[in-house]
């Protein structure tokens, strides 16, 4: 990623929603693409990863900040364990908006196998621990959470205490 008034080369240090040119000292805002359900800001630089989904590379990218890897093709989110609970605990409390009904989990979303884009090894399915009804996928050794497209949007909305 370059900046977009001297084109010298940009490096987030993944902490705050700006970046700050180290050449010329233009600030560059780091906002989520309109119609992003999980509200994730690409940052057209490549990730570390791979898609566990899609086998896409992944790209750097920032949620509330924090830096995560997005897939551009099926929009899931590869975040670490600690920034994944900090986002889900903002998130909910300054949701202000109608809270969501849970609907049941699928059975069907257990079955499906997600290798860790880190370690390679199976990542954990199961429900995510809070609100939502929502099946996550995490690997405990690399302490990776996997979010598929839209996830993050059901955690924000679910009912129950904020």
């Amino acid at each position: 990623m370059d900046c977009q008034n001297c084109g010298a080369p940009l490096n987030w240090d993944g902490s705050r929603p700006i970046i700050i040119c180290d050449f010329c000292s233009s600030i560059r805002v780091i906002e989520a693409a309109d119609g992003s359900a999980d509200r994730v800001a690409e940052l057209d630089q490549p990730g570390d990863s791979a898609c566990p989904r899609c086998q896409e590379p992944l790209t750097v990218a920032a949620m509330d900040g924090v830096k995560v890897e997005h897939c551009r093709q099926c929009r899931g989110i590869l975040i670490e364990g600690d920034l994944f609970a900090s986002v889900v605990r903002n998130r909910r409390t300054n949701f202000r908006g109608a809270e969501s009904r849970p609907v049941p989990l699928d059975a069907e979303q257990f079955k499906v196998v997600v290798p860790c884009p880190s370690c390679h090894r199976r990542m954990e399915v199961h429900p995510y621990y809070g609100p939502g009804n929502v099946v996550i996928d995490s690997c405990s050794d690399c302490r990776l959470v996997w979010l598929d497209s839209g996830e993050m949007a059901k955690i924000e909305i679910a009912p129950g205490s904020r």
